[in-house]
């Protein structure tokens, strides 16, 4: 069972091969331990699946089967069903086969198209809203990524496991450079009067290692960065740091000491306000540029715009949904009423994360103005 990342949104993206069947489906019914009720509702859509394959796609029974042999043996995995969390969902097509498990509220849906109908998994990326901690002192430190529901440690090449070990000192001559008082959840390095030049220096030295091979680990990456560690260590941190979405404010305290559940759910709390400024901001933003033409709000306009790189920011209604295609050589949008058709809001999501656009699928409530999609333009 794979967690949704923005890899595995890539991976979905890439390399499809018609056709392409998405499946939804909520599985808030594993909370009162109702297994069998959500083997019977995932069946009854692989049946929905089955008839489409038919009527449209032409596929013969043999072939069904063999297209849905995957799928069809989880309605018998108990353990599959008892493992899930909000929502399903699950991609099929002649050369893949991938289930992930959703954090997000999830509504039954079914999808047999050309491409994968991505819309509701990038409901859950949002939720997931995911972002680093790096646990830091002189001697520990530990790099994660988490969400509000998970946290997973991640491996450092050449990061040094200690202040001590970096400086490739004895235990013997450590002792006498420093010591480390944890009271109150403080770091504080001492020896006659304070902190000597020396102490700092080769903490420093320390931490600026440790902030090389933080960056070169997260060089691709704009998720924030929380660090856990003493007031004193962070300040020390924050100065020399070349990480652009460090937090200015800190998880303070000994993060050695703190479980992984104590530390996702600090971390949380200090995060959690960034993310919902940040779409305030883009709605903000919307509402700004509308009158100098550097938005749209209508389908038609944002589907034909979305193919050549002109979309910035896309937001829309997870539920809003239109059959058609868009013929680029004609520049126009045409209902054929054949399998050839696709959801129209779900191919400007597609060719706007292709080329490097930000895309927010939200509840219709949400969305600005109550629109069911609008954009903001690179340009004109």
């Amino acid at each position: 069972m794979t967690e949704i990342k923005s890899d595995v949104l890539k991976e979905l993206i890439q390399g499809q091969s018609s056709p392409c069947v998405s499946i939804y489906m909520s599985t808030q019914a594993v909370h009162q331990g109702e297994f069998k009720k959500l083997e019977i509702r995932f069946k009854n859509l692989l049946q929905e699946i089955e008839a489409e394959l038919e009527s449209k796609w032409g596929f013969k029974e043999r072939k069904i089967n063999k297209f849905l042999e995957k799928a069809f043996s989880l309605t018998k995995d108990i353990d599959f069903w008892q493992k899930q969390k909000e929502g399903l969902a699950v991609f099929i097509s002649a050369n893949k086969f991938k289930y992930l498990r959703l954090s997000s509220d999830t509504f039954d849906q079914i999808d047999v198209n050309s491409n994968f109908n991505l819309k509701q998994l990038i409901s859950d990326l949002q939720k997931q809203n995911r972002y680093y901690l790096l646990a830091l002192s002189p001697n520990y430190n530990q790099l994660y990524e988490l969400s509000k529901t998970d946290i997973q440690a991640i491996e450092l090449q050449n990061s040094p496991a200690s202040m001590e070990a970096f400086l490739n000192i004895d235990n013997g001559a450590a002792e006498k450079q420093q010591s480390i008082n944890t009271a109150g959840g403080k770091t504080v390095f001492h020896g006659q009067g304070g902190a000597s030049d020396d102490d700092n220096q080769d903490l420093i030295r320390y931490l600026k290692e440790i902030d090389k091979v933080i960056n070169l680990k997260l060089k691709n990456s704009d998720q924030y960065l929380i660090v856990a560690a003493s007031d004193n260590v962070f300040s020390l941190y924050k100065e020399i740091n070349n990480y652009a979405k460090l937090l200015e404010k800190n998880l303070s305290g000994n993060a050695k000491q703190m479980s992984k559940k104590e530390l996702r759910e600090k971390s949380w709390h200090l995060v959690e306000s960034k993310f919902n400024h940040y779409l305030q901001e883009l709605k903000t933003k919307y509402l700004e540029l509308k009158p100098k033409n550097k938005t749209a709000n209508d389908l038609e306009k944002i589907v034909k715009s979305a193919p050549y790189s002109k979309i910035e920011t896309l937001m829309l209604n997870k539920r809003a949904e239109k059959k058609g295609v868009f013929i680029q050589a004609k520049n126009e949008i045409k209902v054929l009423n054949n399998k050839k058709d696709y959801d129209l809001y779900n191919f400007a999501v597609l060719e706007t994360l292709k080329n490097g656009g930000q895309v927010y699928s939200l509840k219709k409530e949400k969305m600005p103005e109550n629109e069911d999609i609008i954009a903001i333009y690179r340009y004109q």
